[in-house]
């Protein structure tokens, strides 16, 4: 499989790793930290690798498959309506009382030139880079 990296950002949430995650996989609360989601709901609960998450946009309905799934460590999902998906790879760590969250995006399988990867990276970058920095602020105000 080869992969075009977007941007990769680290975040530490004042929070454990359980309660990050906790966080990280509602569904339901998506759009109070991921960019431009305004709804989100598994085919299957509880979700696991292959589980398809409905999610809609202001102007789409689309579609992430859960790639990889290791609880209270590490998320991936692909978007699923495209030959040049996305990648969301999310990675979580113990810091003491805290968590540290790496998120890295990515085109993978891109049938794309070096040039067309560009612009698509540019427009996921523009939408999708304060997506970390938003689940911290809504992890950390959450009840």
């Amino acid at each position: 499989m080869s992969q075009f990296t977007v941007f990769e950002s680290v975040e530490i949430i004042h929070l454990p790793v359980r309660r990050v995650w906790e966080l990280l996989t509602d569904w339901g609360s998506a759009n109070l930290w991921m960019p431009q989601v305004t709804y989100m709901e598994p085919n299957e609960d509880p979700p696991r690798v292959g589980t398809i998450l409905d999610y809609r946009t202001e102007k789409y309905t689309r579609q992430f498959v859960i790639h990889d799934l290791i609880e209270q460590a590490a998320l991936v999902l692909h978007t699923a309506e495209d030959s040049d998906s996305l990648s969301y790879r999310f990675d979580l760590s113990d810091k003491g009382a805290d968590t540290q969250v790496i998120v890295q995006v990515s085109i993978i399988d891109p049938d794309l030139s070096v040039a067309e990867c560009e612009q698509l990276a540019e427009q996921v970058r523009v939408i999708d880079e304060p997506m970390l920095a938003r689940l911290k602020e809504y992890a950390q105000k959450a009840p």
